[in-house]
Parts: structure tokens; C-alpha cells; sequence
């Protein structure tokens, strides 16, 4: 993969469009970007591989909510405030676009990945387009593109891309260069995908040939079959016994047809006939209950009322007295305040106070009763009511209507008496009380058939089920040791995978090893400043130790090596091993000078830069490169920009040049 450019539109402290130009060539194989402490180079190493990878970068599968979160932190702020203001004059894009080169089916293609952010009120959503050689391609494609990038490039590889120079001074302790190494040489020879193969297979046999598993598995196999074959012998019970009780309960009721026809035949009453009559005398015992009920109701409740008549006539007369004296008492009030004098005044009639008190007594004469009545109840309008009530309810209709269901009750007990006649002296023949007590004993036995029949084909039913339950088990454990059974044919078949897979990864990595001693020790040879120091480095296959040998093959105690020297020694192995696998990797490197003295910072600007990779981009303080060191550097320099950070705006701003040294750089 080469890296072409990338574009951050509003991205951390890049307010706006930002483009970094990453075109190189052989010649010219490094970027240079300047920065202090704070001014976004973080920032920009984030945006590489969040361009590249998306959630992956975070450690996330998918667009989840965690990483929207990440995002959100990510994007400009001051953006953020224009987008989410009320006031708009227009809205910002948040993205990042990156272009690189990468080969595809033994073909180059050049691609762009651009991950863009809409914001919302209350949320972020990512929209992710691919676009290849000029065009952007379907879903599909997006997905598949994917999936290849992840396999050639991973992200574990990218991140072995990226040093700084606090990472290459960790890897002067020798144990922790064996195992960088260990992982670089996995990982960029693809033997991971080995490795990752013996582990799926390692868990494949691990689960399908537990021995434990199986014996459990064939045991419950067993009681399964103890419990189907009990299970199965009761169902054969049960359905006997419906048989049987079906072949008895279909002969008791030939036999209770028997008895009934010949008691038809000899002039008994039939059983339905006795049961119909025996139906309507309760029926009508029914009615009678009903009536009864009426008569006591009528007897409680009304009849003391129709007993005291005479009392209860006297008492609505006197509550009417009382209620026409207490009118006609308002009527004399009302007459004794009438104005007379003006009413026989405007009817045009001569008048005095005589004819005035005239009038008056005949006002009250025909309109009020005069008569003095004894006040005894005063009762209210409301009482007086309840009692006009019951006296209208004690009358001779309601006293006839209880008559007639005296009456009616009495023909109901007549009918009665001939229906139960009629049934004793039918029974009362021997000849027919036996047929019929015959026919009463085969319908009981015929009840007790039926209710034992539904009772065995219940349980023969609930004993299907559990067969079939039964079976059902029974089968999956019988698939599953089958599944077993097979699986133990492909053991030896795995194993054998497993042991060529390791004798080739230990091939390749001798073989392989062999080319990164050979290019470390070269290049180790040419940044060391000690001349017939070294004649080769060895590194063993299996640990990933390495020794140093001097001219006599004897072993040199790497402690007598100083700081600046180990970290010239981790910087040969590393390009000693991009060396031998002859892939096209952009390398990062980060504040890789700032430990350095600078002799050895020469040594790797003039002879480790040049040949460190086909692209490298060197991000520096302005304290690491000075303008000696610079001027070396500038000659395989392709652009150089420095980050400045506007702590007024919150901004970074990118200028063309390296801190205050400049040269001309044509963009690419």
C-alpha cells in the first residue's frame, strides 16, 4: 500500500479543508511534517487509520454506539458549534478522505476511502464511499473491498508501520525487540493466517473429540432407550385397554337396547317416555316453587295492608284533609294581601272598604276550606306519597290476580299427582320393574364405560407425547454421536494439517531469516560509527534472540552498546525485516531523532531514510532537525508541511515549509 493524500474537513483541531500530499518516488521517498507539542499530530495519525479502518481503529466491530461516541470527540468543536447553533449561514462537512495505491488481483488500483459524519441533534451517523480507479462502487463491492483490505493490509500490520521514538527506545531491551520481531515476522510474512488456521482447527478438534463429552452423550443415549421402550409398552396397554373398553361398552348398550325394546313391546312405558314425564314434573314442581315464592311474598308484604283496609282508607282521607288545610291557609294569606281595591278599580266598578272585605270572604268561600281539621300526622309530601302508593296497590286487581295464582298453583299440583300416577303404576308391575331396573343398571354401567374410556385415551394421549418428546431426544443424541463418530475420521486428517502448517511456517521463517540477518547486518554495518565492528547479527528461528558476531565469530555482549547504538540496532532489524518481504508499506515514523546524538541522527537521515521504505513520513519537533541535519534531509524530502496551532481560533493551520527552514517543494 502507498499512501497518496488525505483530506480532514473539520477533524480535531483541522478546522476546515486540510491536505496533506503524500506522492512520492524513489528518489524522494519521505514527507516531512513539523509540529510541536499539541499542534495535531496525534490527530493526524488517528485520522490515518480511522480512514482506513473505521471502528476497527477503536477496537470496535461495528458502527456502535461507543464508537459514534469516539467520532463525536473527534470532530472540530468550533464546526460543531456553527452545525448545532440556531443560526446558519451554512453547514459544515465533517470527513476525512484518504487515496492510496494497493495491488488487487496482481493488478495496481488507486482507491479512496471517505468517511463522512452527519450531524444531528442528538446523534452521529457515518457514511462510509469507496471509490476505485475513478468510480464508486456498489455495496457489494464496498463490502468485498473491505474485506480485502482487512486481509492484506490488517490493522495490526498498519500499526507496526507506525514508530515513535519512545517505541524504539523500548525495543533496545532485547527481549522486547525477539518479540516485536516475533510479531513483525508474523504479520508481515502473513503467517498469521497459519497461525490462525492451526488455532481454528486446534478449537475444532478440541471440541468435536472430547472423550468426556461422548461417554456422557452414549450414557444418556441408553436411558433414553430404557425410558422410550417403557414408555412405549404402557401406549400399547392404554390402547389395549381402549379396545377392550370400547368392545364392552358397545355390547352394554346392544344389551340395554334389548331390554328396551322388549319392554316397549310389552306395553310398558318406554324409558325416554318416563324420562320425559319424570323431566315435566319437575318442570312443573318448578312453576310451583315459582308461585309459592309469590303467595309468601304476597303474604309477608301485602296482605296485613288488605286486613287493615278500613285503617289505611281513614289514613289517606285524613293525610288529604290535612294537605288541603294547610293550602287553604295559604290561600287565606294570599287573598287577606290581595290589593282588591285596585282590582275593582281597573274593572271600572265603584268601590269600598265593605265591598272590599265583601269580596274577600267570597275569594276564601270558594276557594279555601274553612272547615278546622285536627293536624294528627303532618306528614310530608314525600310520606304522603309512599301511602297514596300503597293504598292504590291494595286493591280488588291486585287481590284477583294473587286468586289466580292460588288457582293455577292448584292445577299445576293436580297435573302433578296425574303424571306420578301414571309412573307408579307402571312401576308398580313386576314384570315391567325389573326391565326397568335392568335398563337403570346398563345405563349406569354404560356411564361408567364412557367415563372410563375418555379417561385411558387421555392417558394414552399424554403417553404419545412423551414418546414423541422421547424419540425426539433420543434421535438429536443419536446425530450427535454420529456427529462425533464422523468428526473422530477427520481428526488425524487435522492433525496432519496442523504439523505441515508448522514445518512450512518454520521453513519459510528460516529461510526468511536468513534475509533479515543479511540486510541488518548490512545496514547495522553502515549507521554503526565503529568500523570492523561487526561482521553479522544472527537471530535464532525459534525465540527470535539475536546475537551480534565480530570478525571471528565470537558473540558480542550487546550491553557494551550504547542507547543511541541499540536503537541504530532495532531500526536495521526493522528494516531488514520490510527488506525480506518486499511489501510496499508506508512507515511512519514519529520524534524517531529526539534521542539520538547527531552523528547517529546523520547516519539514519543519510543511510536508513533513503532505504527505509518506499514511503516514509517523518514527523518531528522543531527541537530534533536542525539546519545542518535538515539540509541532509531535504534531499529525499517530497513535501514538508509544518503544523502550527492558533490557541485564539482553536485551530491548526498547515503551512508549506519546515518550521522557519524552507525550501521549494512542487506538489504532486
Amino acid at each position: 500500500m502507498i499512501l497518496k493524500k488525505i483530506s480532514l474537513n473539520n477533524v480535531g483541531p483541522y478546522e476546515g479543508i486540510n491536505i496533506f500530499n503524500f506522492n512520492t518516488d524513489k528518489e524522494n521517498n519521505t514527507i516531512l511534517i513539523g509540529g510541536k507539542n499539541g499542534s495535531g499530530k496525534t490527530t493526524f495519525l488517528n485520522s490515518v487509520r480511522l480512514a482506513l479502518y473505521g471502528p476497527l481503529a477503536y477496537g470496535f466491530k461495528t458502527t456502535s454506539n461507543e464508537y459514534l461516541k469516539k467520532i463525536s470527540s473527534l470532530l472540530n468543536s468550533n464546526a460543531l458549534k456553527r452545525q448545532r447553533s440556531e443560526i446558519k449561514e451554512y453547514e459544515d462537512e465533517f470527513n476525512i478522505r484518504i487515496d492510496f495505491s494497493m495491488i488487487e488481483n496482481f493488478t495496481r488500483i488507486h482507491a479512496s476511502i471517505i468517511r463522512k459524519w452527519i450531524v444531528e441533534e442528538s446523534s452521529i451517523k457515518e457514511k462510509v464511499s469507496v471509490i476505485k480507479d475513478g468510480v464508486e462502487v456498489s455495496e457489494v463491492e464496498k463490502d468485498q473491498f473491505f474485506t480485502h483490505l482487512r486481509t492484506s493490509f490488517p490493522p495490526s500490520l498498519l500499526e507496526l508501520c507506525f514508530f515513535d521514538g519512545e517505541e524504539i527506545s523500548h525495543l533496545t531491551d532485547e527481549d522486547n525487540l525477539s518479540h516485536y520481531l516475533k510479531v513483525l515476522s508474523s504479520k508481515i510474512f502473513n503467517l498469521d493466517l497459519f497461525q490462525n488456521l492451526e488455532q481454528d482447527l486446534g478449537n475444532y478438534l478440541n471440541q468435536s473429540s472430547k472423550s468426556k463429552e461422548q461417554t456422557e452423550l452414549e450414557n444418556e443415549k441408553e436411558e433414553y432407550e430404557s425410558k422410550l421402550n417403557e414408555k412405549i409398552q404402557q401406549l400399547q396397554q392404554l390402547s389395549k385397554l381402549v379396545e377392550d373398553t370400547e368392545a364392552d361398552l358397545e355390547a352394554n348398550k346392544q344389551r340395554y337396547q334389548d331390554v328396551k325394546k322388549d319392554f316397549s313391546l310389552h306395553g310398558g312405558i318406554a324409558y325416554e317416555e318416563r324420562t320425559r314425564i319424570q323431566n315435566e314434573i319437575n318442570e312443573i314442581e318448578g312453576q310451583r316453587k315459582h308461585l309459592n315464592e309469590k303467595l309468601k311474598e304476597f303474604i309477608a308484604l301485602e296482605l296485613p295492608f288488605f286486613i287493615a283496609y278500613p285503617r289505611l282508607y281513614e289514613l289517606v282521607e285524613q293525610l288529604k284533609n290535612e294537605e288541603d288545610f294547610h293550602v287553604s291557609n295559604i290561600l287565606k294569606d294570599k287573598i287577606e294581601n290581595l290589593p282588591v281595591n285596585q282590582i275593582i278599580e281597573k274593572l271600572g266598578l265603584p268601590g269600598n272598604q265593605k265591598q272590599e272585605e265583601q269580596l274577600k270572604d267570597s275569594l276564601v268561600t270558594h276557594l279555601a276550606k274553612t272547615d278546622d281539621v285536627k293536624i294528627i300526622h303532618n306528614a310530608s309530601k314525600t310520606e304522603a306519597q309512599q301511602v297514596y302508593g300503597l293504598n292504590s296497590q291494595t286493591s280488588l286487581n291486585n287481590l284477583q290476580e294473587v286468586f289466580n295464582l292460588i288457582e293455577e298453583n292448584k292445577n299445576l299440583l293436580l297435573k302433578t299427582q296425574d303424571l306420578k300416577k301414571k309412573l307408579k303404576d307402571n312401576e308398580e308391575s313386576p314384570e315391567f320393574a325389573d326391565m326397568i331396573q335392568s335398563m337403570e343398571e346398563y345405563n349406569r354401567i354404560i356411564t361408567d364405560l364412557e367415563d372410563k374410556l375418555e379417561n385411558y385415551k387421555d392417558q394414552r394421549h399424554s403417553a404419545s407425547d412423551e414418546v414423541e418428546d422421547l424419540n425426539n431426544k433420543y434421535e438429536k443424541v443419536k446425530q450427535q454421536l454420529h456427529k462425533i463418530h464422523k468428526t473422530k475420521s477427520s481428526f488425524e486428517e487435522s492433525q496432519k494439517i496442523i504439523q505441515i502448517s508448522q514445518k512450512f511456517q518454520q521453513q519459510q521463517l528460516r529461510n526468511k531469516i536468513k534475509d533479515i540477518e543479511y540486510f541488518s547486518s548490512k545496514m547495522f554495518k553502515d549507521l554503526i560509527r565503529k568500523e570492523e565492528f561487526i561482521n553479522h547479527i544472527t537471530i535464532d528461528p525459534k525465540n527470535f534472540s539475536l546475537s551480534i558476531l565480530d570478525h571471528n565469530n565470537e558473540f558480542i555482549n550487546k550491553d557494551i552498546l550504547s542507547a543511541g547504538e541499540k536503537e541504530l540496532l532495532a531500526l536495521s532489524i526493522i528494516w531488514g525485516t520490510i527488506m525480506s518481504s518486499k511489501k510496499e508499506l508506508p512507515l511512519i515514523l514519529d520524534t524517531l531523532l529526539g534521542r539520538l546524538d547527531n552523528e547517529h541522527k546523520h547516519s539514519i537521515v543519510t543511510k536508513l531514510l533513503p532505504k527505509f521504505g518506499v514511503q516514509n513520513i517523518v514527523l518531528s519537533t522543531d527541537s530534533e532537525i536542525d539546519p545542518k541535519l535538515y539540509t541532509s534531509l531535504q534531499k529525499t524530502t517530497a513535501n514538508e508541511y509544518t503544523l502550527n496551532y492558533d490557541a485564539l481560533n482553536r485551530k491548526t493551520n498547515i503551512e508549506k515549509h519546515f518550521f522557519n527552514l524552507r525550501t521549494e517543494k512542487v506538489e504532486q
